[in-house]
């Protein structure tokens, strides 16, 4: 059995798998009026793709999106995360700049989770990983692979080194060439829960033909999934209402 993370009222890898909705607004009003949409839409926590937010280098409007989302999600978890160019993200920064904006999230006491790519160095990661646990944040490692799919042992090695670098919660979104890439995703998933449970780990085969796992991957032990409330943050996402409904099917006893 995996570890079970305790973030606000949402338990990470106990239950349902949750639903998280990326925000890639530009504006803060625009994250605003996104946060008004969610109003009856079934999610468990918010992820600010913060990456798509015009002025991110700028602390003013940095704190100003923080506190409206802060304000807007309630008790929800909100997770922020910073995508880069070298994981297809929207920011084309240094590590020094992607270390600075994260530590002024960890500061500002307003993110609960944040998300650090494994690929900015071991260093730099680590670095970030102890100056979120000081602040009691908890850190979600990411890696992407929006060109095609390791094999399991690969993808099994790369979120061991995750875990035993700190993170509360591994994560690896990869992208199928074939049907099979897929089930190999998925195999990956299984031996995580099964063999190395120490943390919760997020998992998916992105655009269409890896849809399929942002559904079935909790089966094989993908804690979290990523639903549209509106815009998309990455290929294959499904609308949240949507989710919710395949999650209540697969998994009855928590409906």
């Amino acid at each position: 059995m995996s570890a079970v993370i305790q973030i606000r009222t949402m338990k990470l890898g106990e239950g349902i798998p949750k639903i998280c909705i990326p925000l890639t607004d530009k504006t803060t009003e625009g994250l605003a009026q996104s946060l008004r949409d969610l109003n009856g839409v079934p999610f468990d926590f918010a992820e600010w793709r913060a990456d798509f937010f015009d002025g991110i280098e700028q602390p003013g409007k940095r704190l100003e999106a923080l506190r409206c989302l802060r304000d807007g999600l309630g008790e929800h978890p909100l997770l922020f995360t910073l995508r880069t160019s070298a994981e297809m993200g929207m920011a084309n920064i240094h590590t020094d700049q992607y270390m600075a904006i994260n530590r002024s999230v960890v500061d500002s006491g307003l993110a609960d989770i944040i998300d650090i790519e494994l690929s900015q160095g071991e260093q730099a990661f680590c670095t970030l990983v102890q100056y979120a646990h000081e602040a009691d944040v908890r850190v979600i490692a990411s890696c992407h692979n929006f060109c095609s799919t390791p094999d399991r042992e690969t993808i099994v090695e790369t979120m061991r080194l995750m875990q035993k670098l700190g993170a509360d919660v591994a994560k690896y979104a990869v992208m199928p060439k074939c049907s099979r890439d897929v089930l190999t995703l998925l195999d990956a998933t299984l031996t995580m829960r099964e063999i190395y449970p120490e943390t919760p780990v997020i998992t998916m085969s992105m655009g269409a033909q890896g849809a399929v796992s942002r559904v079935c991957g909790s089966i094989f032990g993908s804690c979290a999934t990523f639903g549209t409330a509106g815009k998309a943050s990455a290929p294959g996402q499904l609308p949240a209402a949507d989710l919710a409904r395949f999650l209540e099917l697969l998994h009855p006893s928590h409906s």
